[in-house]
């Protein structure tokens, strides 16, 4: 097998009808919740293959360089990420005042948990419910952004370790990016299968299964089943 010294641009011709699918099964679940009442997982969905086109990139950036730089990977993250987000509590908040003042209400720490990326854990705290479609949270939507952004943070980190602990390793480049691709995939098993057991563990006794929905830890699986 040849190596190209290379780096590829990964694309995938069907995607878009992807992300499109995921799209119209989280908006069916949230309007029509009786008719389309899985429609939830359009969202796992969206989180598959995030996991599996950033492992697949940091992959092919490995195998073209030999080296992940972490610090080149967060930059992109972050102007790929960062700035919609601004745009988007900038264009919002001069409506929400003509709808109600019960969106209002806590403001300023539904904007710290989204830019904080932090809104999942805040609904947690809050007491927010993924199942009720009108939670008084402008921004409870981005919670899925915040589940991500740790997944990128700690995958990222992750793997970087992983790059410069395989040049110790002893055997060709080749033999190297073999290494590298088993040791990203027993570890993306490992912890989707962690998550998914947290998920099912977590969940016993609830009645409302949002806490276990909103958290990170247990509802990472999907990215590193699309990393797997």
């Amino acid at each position: 097998m040849e190596i190209s010294s290379k780096p590829k641009r990964l694309k995938i011709k069907w995607f878009s009808l992807v992300r499109i699918t995921g799209l119209f099964l989280v908006l069916g679940y949230h309007f029509f919740q009786n008719t389309y009442p899985g429609g939830f997982v359009g969202v796992d969905v969206f989180f598959a293959f995030s996991g599996f086109l950033i492992t697949s990139l940091m992959f092919d950036e490995f195998a073209a360089s030999g080296s992940f730089k972490l610090g080149s990977f967060y930059q992109r993250r972050f102007y790929r990420i960062v700035p919609p987000l601004i745009l988007s509590v900038l264009i919002v908040m001069p409506f929400t005042y003509l709808v109600g003042t019960d969106f209002i209400t806590g403001i300023g720490k539904q904007i710290a948990a989204a830019f904080g990326f932090v809104t999942n854990y805040f609904e947690i705290a809050t007491g927010g419910s993924y199942e009720n479609n009108f939670i008084p949270h402008l921004f409870v939507h981005t919670w899925s952004l915040a589940v991500e952004m740790h997944f990128y943070i700690i995958w990222g980190f992750l793997v970087y370790l992983f790059s410069k602990a395989i040049h110790f390793i002893p055997g060709g480049r080749h033999q190297q990016l073999k290494t590298f691709r088993s040791i990203i995939f027993l570890i993306s098993a490992i912890f989707a299968l962690a998550s998914i057991f947290g998920m099912k563990i977590g969940g016993e006794g609830l009645k409302d299964f949002s806490p276990v929905y909103f958290s990170s830890l247990t509802h990472c699986f999907p990215f590193f089943i699309g990393a797997v």
